[in-house]
């Protein structure tokens, strides 16, 4: 209980907490992540057999010859039927404590949204907006999103994929992340939740911070850099955070 006393003591003092999440964090929600052995890499190979290898699917030339493996992803990513866990209700009432300096993830979900955050960046991209690659008309994901649930491709007026502004191999983050990796926010504790930290250049910004102030990894998995970070915990995501969550609100009640 030694190290989970100091973790809440952390928690109690920091008062601006860079958060940095991946897809161990939605995986409670429904949404598989990528990489593990039911992963959706996994799944859309055994659909998909002329899927050259899984990542295909966010590569932009695979993608404008056969969008339709793409779209088979998004719909599992973007189910509505998927709530915002635990720890994305405790990031967004850790912000709502006056706590949050920023929050990075590399999740495409939306969920972030849906909690109610507001201090979030998106690093590999949204769903929530979308351009054609035809002729670069803009729409939003309310326009798109009967077709995408339904596994369907969406096109534009002029015939054009409409292609949501995830960020696909080969192209760059947003502007944003790389000011901020240059230059962060100041921060007082580092939080990552739901990342294995294999992923650049967006895992870099992490594992950078970690190492000059207090920081925390939550994952149920060890990765590579749990040496570097002040307490790296491998448990299961809500269970962190419900025994976190319960000792900072005396009238917290799991949601």
């Amino acid at each position: 209980m030694t190290m989970y006393s100091d973790i809440i003591k952390l928690f109690q003092a920091a008062q601006k907490i860079i958060v940095f999440t991946g897809a161990g964090i939605s995986t409670n929600c429904g949404i598989p992540d990528f990489r593990s052995p039911n992963g959706l890499y996994r799944t859309l190979k055994q659909r998909y057999n002329d899927l050259p290898y899984p990542e295909a699917i966010f590569d932009l030339g695979y993608f404008q010859e056969n969008p339709a493996p793409f779209f088979d992803l998004s719909r599992d990513i973007c189910s509505q039927n998927a709530e915002p866990s635990l720890a994305h209700k405790f990031i967004a009432w850790l912000e709502s404590e006056g706590k949050i300096a920023l929050v990075v993830t590399q999740n495409i979900d939306m969920l972030h949204h849906r909690s109610g955050l507001k201090k979030v960046l998106e690093c590999h991209g949204t769903y929530r907006s979308a351009h054609c690659l035809s002729c670069r008309k803009y729409y939003t994901f309310e326009d798109i999103d009967d077709d995408m649930l339904a596994g369907e491709i969406p096109h534009c007026d002029c015939g054009g994929i409409i292609k949501p502004d995830i960020v696909f191999f080969g192209e760059a983050l947003p502007q944003r992340f790389y000011e901020l990796y240059a230059k962060p926010p100041d921060a007082d504790l580092v939080l990552v939740m739901g990342s294995s930290l294999t992923v650049e250049p967006a895992a870099g910004f992490a594992v950078n911070l970690a190492q000059n102030i207090p920081s925390i990894l939550v994952n149920l998995e060890p990765t590579h850099y749990d040496g570097l970070f002040t307490h790296a915990i491998h448990q299961d995501i809500d269970m962190f955070t419900q025994q976190v969550w319960s000792e900072l609100q005396p009238d917290f009640l799991p949601q």
